[in-house]
């Protein structure tokens, strides 16, 4: 079942809530290449290859019967018409480098009408009713029993729509052409799909074997070591499970905690992104800003089918200059704003070794 959007805590960077406030007021007057005071001005340049944008969200997690996908599929009509609109931040929405999803991209891995539907809506080269590209991670809901030992069906076919991708960014694979990352300009970016360990976890104290993470903190290392080694480059880092809450108690051991703070703690670590709760907040975890991606749709009442559901909402990320910029775009209206001055280090990744 989906939740509703919750609030948010505290965290690093900028924060500005919905509403009209000063900095949006300037945004939407930057559009017209105006001052508040009236006068023409120019955006400052951003420095070559770190003008990014991309989208973000989570939990699309398709089941026709349960709830439908009028929400989703309204929510996609807004992301493909966003560019060129006002931004919050100034300026207008750039056309995305592409659209990352946390995870959960169906609801149940073992009915392939779901499966057909999300292949519909979402494409790897934008062609479906969303029309950019995805690049997409693995959810609790898309492993079945087959994920202890090897992979689902719903985790095969992302690794073959990975393969066909026809991008501008080249993918780096773990050996299995699973997990994965890239390079946006000076931005590394790294998809660990459930969560970044080396065992299965537990789930609420009981045993869960498919609920396994496939290496994915090995991989984690040794692809800092590789692509970002002492650069300082900004490191954005995604994933399905939240660092918070029942997310925190329910999907993590201390000793994974541990092993991620160990892994990550030499590093330029600018974001960590996830979905999971299928609501946008905002925290931090040891000091790493941390923001939930929201599911596209707020679901229908199961017992009303013929309610349809509704649009939620998604993520617009925004690189430019030394700036890191998120806005969180809601059933059809900006809400929270953040942002926080990164350092860039130096933008050409170390020689693989």
């Amino acid at each position: 079942m989906a939740l509703n959007p919750s609030g948010t805590a505290a965290g690093t960077g900028e924060s500005r809530m919905a509403g009209w406030t000063r900095r949006r007021v300037l945004g939407h007057l930057s559009v017209a290449g105006l001052t508040a005071g009236g006068g023409w001005t120019a955006a400052a340049p951003a420095q070559p290859g770190t003008d990014i944008t991309f989208f973000v969200m989570a939990d699309p997690q398709i089941h026709l019967d349960k709830w439908g996908t009028a929400g989703t599929e309204r929510t996609i009509d807004t992301m493909n018409a966003l560019p060129g609109r006002p931004f919050p931040f100034g300026g207008v929405v750039a056309e995305p480098r592409a659209v990352v999803i946390c995870g959960d991209l169906v609801d149940d891995a073992a009915d392939p009408r779901h499966w057909r539907c999300y292949e519909r809506l979402f494409s790897p080269n934008g062609r479906a009713r969303l029309r950019f590209r995805v690049i997409e991670g693995i959810g609790n809901h898309d492993l079945t029993a087959e994920s202890a030992t090897g992979f689902s069906v719903i985790q095969r076919e992302v690794v073959a729509r990975h393969q066909r991708r026809d991008g501008p960014e080249k993918l780096f694979y773990d050996a299995r052409g699973y997990h994965h990352s890239w390079d946006w300009g000076a931005l590394h970016l790294v998809q660990l799909h459930l969560f970044p360990g080396r065992e299965p976890r537990p789930v609420y104290d009981r045993p869960a074997a498919w609920n396994n993470p496939a290496g994915s903190l090995d991989f984690l290392m040794a692809d800092l070591k590789e692509r970002v080694g002492d650069t300082g480059r900004p490191v954005i880092l995604l994933w399905h499970y939240g660092l918070r809450g029942w997310g925190l108690e329910k999907w993590w051991t201390p000793e994974d905690l541990s092993r991620l703070r160990e892994a990550i703690a030499p590093y330029n670590i600018v974001l960590i992104l996830h979905g999971h709760e299928h609501a946008y907040a905002r925290y931090e975890w040891e000091g790493y800003p941390v923001i939930m991606a929201p599911s596209p749709q707020f679901d229908r009442d199961p017992k009303r089918p013929d309610l349809e559901s509704t649009p939620k909402g998604f993520l617009v990320v925004r690189v430019t200059g030394d700036r890191l910029q998120v806005a969180c775009h809601q059933a059809g209206d900006w809400g929270e704003t953040w942002e926080r001055t990164i350092t860039l280090g130096k933008e050409t990744a170390p020689e693989p070794r």
